[in-house]
């Protein structure tokens, strides 16, 4: 067993070495998905945030990925982002995701917590736009536990109500370095890429339809779960949600086969 574990240990070493500068792409559904290793990911990050330029970096959903097959106006629209990450583990179904996250790829929006902790500059100012007040103070405490010295300069809470243009100048008052937004999946992409020449950020990261990932890492194990002793089960369960987490792979797994069939004929 030891000599075994001892190979292992060396093989994902190499491989960590191999992947430690790879960026390249694969093609799901006929979706560009960029892939990174976290350390590419953290340098692009933190050279967008030199220059004035807004660049848009998207975390993709598996509901993206099946809206932008069917639809080339969103296709085209997502294709405007400068980064398209892997926003869940199931967008990577086909792939040895285990293998790819234990070479330290970018394989979901945790890497999200990742950049935070490695920021150059790391009194870096955030504003935050999600759906809900409980969303953003999720994200809030999220982010500030990745990167204590961050500062969290406004925030909003979204709705179609609000003007534009009131929640443009709101975010640009601000002036902030990252613009993280949390909406739902399609009016965020679109919301953003129109916006984009008008927002006054270096950076916008979003994180629509797969946020649950990293505000699982905020919810608190209730106490009487922790007094029944079910503590372990209660993380995999509900804060992981290993179950959902499998169906959804193979749901989704199934559906690229579809699209394969579909378009092999």
């Amino acid at each position: 067993g030891m000599i075994k574990a001892d190979k292992f240990v060396k093989f994902i070493d190499r491989m960590k070495g191999m992947v430690k500068n790879m960026q390249s792409s694969v093609k799901i559904m006929g979706i560009d998905i960029d892939m990174l290793s976290n350390d590419v990911f953290i340098e692009k990050i933190n050279e967008y945030l030199k220059d004035d330029k807004m660049d848009v970096i998207l975390f993709a959903s598996a509901d993206m990925i099946n809206h932008a097959a069917e639809d080339d106006k969103y296709h085209e629209i997502i294709d405007k982002a400068e980064l398209f990450l892997p926003g869940e583990e199931a967008l990577l179904t086909n792939y040895k995701v285990d293998m790819l996250e234990a070479g330290g790829m970018v394989v979901s929006c945790k890497s999200f917590g990742v950049m935070l902790e490695n920021l150059w500059k790391q009194d870096r100012v955030i504003y935050i736009v999600a759906d809900s007040e409980e969303d953003v103070e999720n994200l809030r405490n999220y982010c500030k536990k990745n990167q204590p010295e961050l500062k969290v300069a406004g925030d909003c809470v979204y709705s179609e109500e609000i003007e534009d243009a009131a929640i443009v100048n709101e975010i640009n008052s601000c002036t902030p370095d990252i613009l993280l937004v949390d909406l739902e999946s399609s009016i965020q992409e679109k919301w953003i890429i129109e916006h984009v020449k008008l927002l006054n950020a270096k950076i916008c990261i979003a994180i629509g339809g797969v946020a649950g990932i990293i505000m699982a890492e905020e919810k608190k194990v209730p106490v009487w779960i922790e007094k029944i002793g079910l503590t372990k089960l209660y993380e995999k369960f509900a804060i992981e949600r290993i179950p959902q987490k499998f169906m959804k792979a193979k749901f989704f797994s199934k559906r690229i086969d579809r699209y394969n069939t579909k378009n092999d004929q």
